[in-house]
This record gives C-alpha cells, structure tokens and sequence, in this order.
C-alpha cells in the first residue's frame, strides 16, 4: 500500500466523528477553563479519533478547497444533521485565513489541548489573523501541528465574478425554453447552468439567496422558476444529496411550472378572484407541464423526477391539493422540496391579483403556522434553518436607529437573530451606502450587543428594492455610532 493510500484509510463514520468531536471541543474551549471536567473529556475523544490514524504513522489533514472540507484527500459529504459542523469549520478556517491544518505522528493529547485553547480565541483585530495565529503557535511551541494559509488564488471567490450573469443566464435559457416550448428543449445546456450554480451555492449561498429577491413583475413564471431553482439546490445540499440527485432536483425546480405556458395568458394573469372554471383549468398545469416533459424524454434523457416535480408540486403531505391521486400514498422528497420553496418565492413576490405581499420574515411564520398540514416537517425546519429567522433581503430598524438590509445570516444557531447587515440609513433617517454591520458583535459588556434588530419592515412601504443594496459592493464596516 502506497503513503497516499494509506493516508486516504479513514471511514466516513471516523471522519465525521473527528468533525463533530473538533467542533464540540472548540465550543467547550470557549465558555470553560482547560481544566474543564467536560472540555477534557471532549478533547480527549477528539485525541482517541486522532489517534486512530496517527498510530498508523500518517498524518491527518483538514484541507479547505474553495468552499469544501477535505480530510486526508477525501471531500467530505455532510448531510442537514451535521451541517452546522461544515459551517463552522468552513467559516472558522477562512476567518483565520487557515487553508489546512496537519496533524503529524507523535501528537500527545496535551498539544492538542493547548491548541485547541488557542485557536479558540477571539480573533485579534487586524489583517493578518494567520499570521498572528502563527506566531503565537511557534512561541508555545507546536512541533505536531502545522499550519496553512489559504492559497492567494482562493481568496477571492468565484461567487463574486460570475453569480449575477449566471442567474441572468439561467432566466434567457428558461426564456428560449418557454418562448419555443418542448420542441427546441436542450437538457444539455439547462444540466450545465444548474452545475454552474451549484459550485457557485458552495461559495456564497449570500449572493445567490440575494439575487432570490428580485421580483420581476412582467415576467412572473421566468424569474419564479429560476428563484425556485436556486432555493431548492441549496436546501438539498443541506438535506445531503449528491451531485447526480441535485442535478436532477434542479432540472425538476427549475421547469416544475412549464405547464403554466399551456394555460391562456388571460387566466395566468388574470388580475381578479379567478372563476371556478378558470380555477380548473389553472390548476390543469400540473398535468400538462407532466405530459409536456414525458413527450420531451423521447428525444432527451429528462429524468422521472422533472415530470414527478411538474405533477406533485402543489400537493400536501396528506395529499391535499391538486392534481388528485386515488393510488398515490405520499410525494417524492423533491416534490416536497419544491413544494416549499416555490410556496416561500410565490408569497414573497407581489401578483396582480394578491393585495398582500409578505416580507421574508412573514413569510417564514405564516408557513411554521401551517406546518405539517401544509409541508414536510422535516425539509420545512430544513428550510427554516437555511433562510433564518431573518432571511437575506430582509428590512430591518436596528435599536441604533439605524435601518438595515440582512445580508447574511448567522450560521451560529445560537445567534440566528443576529445576521450581518447592510446599513441604509442613519439614525436622523438620512439615506446612506454604508458599510455592513456585524450583529454578533459585541460591546465588550457581558453578552452584551453593538446592534440588535427591534423589528422588520416592509420594503415597498418605503419605495425600497432590496436587491439594490444586496448587489452593492460590500463596504467596511458601519460605525457603531452614526453620527
């Protein structure tokens, strides 16, 4: 067996073992001494998992590659039970600037625990935290554990060039599709847009979920189609499936309303209560964007789970909705996929025919209200977990007086109510481009906070596009006193 091979000897049960037990040491490492009872005991299974590869006299590397964990050259597959371990080692690497750390043979466990104290530590203001992180590390002395910077070539993400004309793209394909219909349908061209943003959604789920609230009025299906799309990739990502599976829950999202573009326009757009016929035939959707993708696998490879999607989406766990089934017992987990996230876009987006539109965070407690009536319970706390408390695109009044656009939410679930946001306005009201502000940031008092969110707003109240700021390019952070 050659060194590699040996090197790649780790069971995913070890793996993830090694993650959890990291993750729980680091957290205990934050709140008690190191001659904590319960921090010693954690560090001493995150050492027994170690030790298990180290004994063989092979190193153990956690390797961060544009946005995925790799233990000992294995990409690492985490599934919604343990995402937040991903989050965290994810986030906690590349604040500090780390792209690996090794752990060589020989660590005592007394090494790892001082270790474990250091990079627990709040990170110093500046810079260069690595750099920091280093010298420390070489003052105590660490001849076991060895350090990486994250690649100058992997600093800047992929995200930040490419995410808004990919999504743009995404809506001028899906508008050949639609204008021509089924006849000039190419999976090939739609399979490698979904590939896109899936490697982009690894990235920076931010920009994408930001791109999410753009709501274009005249072109209603299109943009609803590519925002399910979107929201339904990244909520099977945290739900665990792999690349094949979110290919296919992407083609299914993304043309789970084709049907529509067999309706008469006057019904789809009808701007009063539609009529118990019109209602009929709206509802027929369902069944002819089926039959239409069933007639396309003629000539293209379209997976069952596009005509599954087109069919069950609007259906409820207890089958209610429609179409009706008299033999089905329970829908596909991606029509329960997409059965939420094209709900949560639809009751964000303004219609001519609803005077209400809700705001995120309405949204997101009119659906727990209906909970399992209406959606899986599971995937919905799924989803729940993924948008936050307070979704990306939300308006927020700071109890600074400031007001704010959420930017990005907390993947602490301890500080769910405490994303970054977008400050657009100071304290007087006076309209500004200011800088991001951190709401997990503290004041130096006893858990106590810079900023908190007293309550949200309703954009189109204040003639607001919250897309605009959520494009802007991110700016220093916002004084924590405007004046």
């Amino acid at each position: 067996m050659s060194k590699d091979e040996a090197k790649s000897k780790i069971s995913s049960r070890e793996a993830m073992e090694l993650f959890v037990n990291f993750h729980a040491a680091y957290k205990l490492a934050r709140i008690y001494e190191p001659n904590n009872v319960q921090f010693q005991a954690r560090i001493q299974q995150l050492f027994t998992t170690l030790d298990k590869v180290l004994g063989n006299g092979e190193a153990v590397q956690i390797r961060i590659i544009q946005d995925s964990i790799f233990l000992n050259r294995a990409r690492l597959k985490f599934d919604f039970s343990n995402f937040h371990v991903y989050l965290f080692i994810l986030e906690e690497f590349q604040s500090w600037g780390i792209g690996a750390i090794d752990f060589e043979a020989g660590l005592p466990v007394e090494e790892l625990q001082a270790f474990i104290v250091l990079f627990s530590k709040k990170r110093p203001a500046g810079e260069n935290p690595f750099e920091r992180l280093a010298e420390d590390m070489q003052v105590a002395s660490f001849p076991h554990i060895r350090l990486e910077k994250i690649p100058a070539a992997h600093e800047v993400k992929l995200a930040d060039r490419n995410t808004v004309p990919m999504y743009f793209l995404g809506i001028y394909h899906l508008k050949e599709i639609f204008d021509a219909r089924a006849g000039s349908l190419n999976l090939q061209i739609t399979k490698r847009w979904i590939q896109s943003i899936t490697n982009l959604l690894a990235f920076d789920e931010s920009v994408l979920f930001g791109l999410t609230t753009i709501k274009n009025f005249e072109d209603y299906t299109l943009n609803h189609s590519i925002n399910v799309c979107v929201l339904a990739l990244s909520l099977g990502r945290r739900l665990g499936l792999n690349r094949p599976e979110l290919i296919e829950l992407g083609i299914g999202s993304c043309l789970h309303d084709i049907g529509k573009f067999e309706i008469p326009g006057e019904i789809v757009d009808k701007p009063g209560r539609l009529s118990a016929e019109e209602r009929t035939v709206m509802e027929m959707h369902a069944h002819r964007g089926a039959s239409v993708l069933i007639q396309t696998r003629t000539s293209q490879d379209v997976p069952v789970a596009a005509f599954v999607v087109a069919m069950e989406h609007h259906l409820t766990p207890s089958l209610d909705g429609y179409p009706k089934f008299g033999w089905r017992r329970e829908t596909s987990l991606f029509s329960k996929i997409v059965k939420i996230v094209d709900y949560y876009d639809a009751i964000t987006t303004k219609r001519i025919y609803r005077p209400k539109t809700f705001t995120p965070e309405e949204a997101i407690r009119l659906m727990v209200e209906q909970g399992e009536k209406e959606f899986d319970p599971l995937i919905l706390k799924a989803f729940i977990n993924m948008i936050g408390i307070y979704p990306i695109g939300s308006l927020v009044i700071l109890d600074s007086g400031e007001i704010g656009v959420v930017v990005k939410s907390n993947a602490n679930a301890a500080l769910v109510k405490r994303p970054k946001v977008k400050i657009i306005t100071d304290a007087r009201g006076n309209k500004l481009d200011g800088g991001i502000a951190d709401l997990a940031e503290t004041d130096g008092t006893e858990a106590g906070f810079k900023r908190s969110i007293i309550m949200t707003l309703d954009p189109d109240k204040y003639d607001l596009q919250v897309y605009d700021y959520l494009l802007a390019k991110p700016q220093t952070l916002a004084p924590t006193n405007p004046a």
